[in-house]
């Protein structure tokens, strides 16, 4: 606690030499005027408290359950209204042919609650409707696209396709671009902002949220997990030095000692360390060490590999089509490695000459390519040399998987 009071004792400091370092770099790279959420000037830190959580990850799987918002809801005008979950435009083959079905060509809905079954096939108009709050927390519902066209139900009512006429592709596909909220964005079939089966609401939770650093989204992703649920999408930072534990700690008992209640933050005021229970209790203190600790492959070389490679080498799209996260890591680590002439696995237990991710790691000469892991716009982000001590320990010894 000693080192994050004296190096760290404000949330300007943090900003300065902690979030500029590692998530928002010069260059108008990663957080910085290009990606969301802009952490770059201490204005716009301080504004990722209470904002939502990045839903346009890409690709659906990178949408954390619990990012989802509220979606916007549709109606075939019979006074009933249904969350959409997703929504997806398929356009028709190359050869114009199609039949009716559940993957047939035209705007795909899908819905939380199913609409009458009575639709199907039915020529008639469907409204898509969001709620507005306006100045003044004057409540207002409005139909912001209407479309009239022949209907198919699927999935008792839970899925709905609207056929697309060439004639209407552009109008529809236009509609796809103006911002839809949908529900379910990572369509895995849990909507986040509902409560769960113990009614208990978990989302939408918000970059920052202030008063608890277990729930802020920003967290998640540098330890790749909220209340027990992984995180999906590359661990972060992204190619830059990891938080050390007092910058965890800083980090933490920044957002924990912040008041949901008041709405302007003075990122001057002194962080308090004396108040806050991450500072006070050793074993809450053990949690913030996104490197890990310890030997073991599971407490120390997992965590050490994940925070500083799988920035690059993630399970989405992967680096060299090497994934360093996840699932089956241990025995990845075990098989030859593909970028390697000599087919040497990246980790022989026991043998560190013929290790070739440890070969990479401290640049050995004999291997072609960058030291890893680098940093793409400075070129350095070599291990220091504690953490090379310590993968070097664990191949010597047999490289446990423990």
């Amino acid at each position: 606690m000693l080192e994050a009071q004296r190096e760290l004792p404000t949330g300007s400091e943090l900003q300065a030499e902690v979030i500029i370092r590692s998530c928002g770099p010069i260059n108008g790279v990663c957080h910085n005027e290009k990606e969301y959420p802009d952490l770059h000037t201490p204005a716009n830190f301080a504004a990722t408290i209470g904002a939502p959580c990045n839903v346009q990850s890409g690709t659906p799987e990178g949408v954390f359950d619990r990012c989802e918002r509220t979606g916007d809801r549709f109606t075939f005008d019979d006074d009933r209204e249904v969350e959409i979950g997703w929504v997806e435009y398929v356009p028709p083959p190359s050869d114009g042919t199609s039949e009716v079905g559940p993957d047939m060509p035209g705007l795909h809905l899908h819905f939380a609650d199913p609409v009458a079954t009575s639709y199907e096939g039915r020529y008639t108009s469907g409204r898509f409707v969001r709620t507005f709050v306006r100045a003044g927390n004057t409540v207002e519902d409005l139909t912001y696209f209407r479309y009239e066209q022949r209907y198919h139900v699927f999935e008792d009512g839970h899925h709905v396709v609207a056929e697309v006429p060439e004639y209407l592709a552009n109008a529809v596909q236009s509609f796809m671009t103006s911002g839809i909220e949908q529900g379910d964005l990572n369509r895995n079939g849990t909507y986040g902002a509902r409560p769960n089966v113990m009614g208990e609401r978990r989302g939408p939770v918000s970059m920052l949220t202030a008063g608890d650093p277990e729930t802020s989204y920003l967290i998640g992703r540098l330890r790749g997990h909220m209340e027990g649920e992984a995180v999906p999408g590359s661990r972060m930072p992204l190619a830059n030095e990891p938080f050390s534990v007092p910058e965890m700690l800083a980090l933490f008992c920044f957002v924990e000692g912040l008041d949901p209640a008041v709405r302007t933050i003075n990122l001057f005021d002194p962080i308090d360390y004396n108040g806050c229970s991450y500072a006070q209790n050793p074993a809450l203190l053990d949690g913030l060490a996104v490197e890990g600790s310890g030997t073991g492959f599971a407490t120390r070389i997992r965590p050490l590999i994940e925070a500083n490679c799988a920035g690059c080498h993630d399970d989405v799209d992967p680096e060299e089509d090497l994934t360093l996260m996840g699932s089956g890591l241990y025995e990845r680590l075990m098989m030859p490695s593909a970028q390697d002439p000599m087919g040497r696995p990246l980790i022989d237990p026991g043998n560190l000459a013929n290790s070739y991710l440890w070969l990479k790691l401290i640049g050995d000469p004999t291997i072609e390519g960058f030291r890893m892991p680098v940093n793409p716009i400075s070129g350095g982000g070599a291990l220091d040399m504690d953490k090379l001590d310590d993968i070097r320990m664990w191949i010597e010894n047999g490289a446990p998987n423990d």
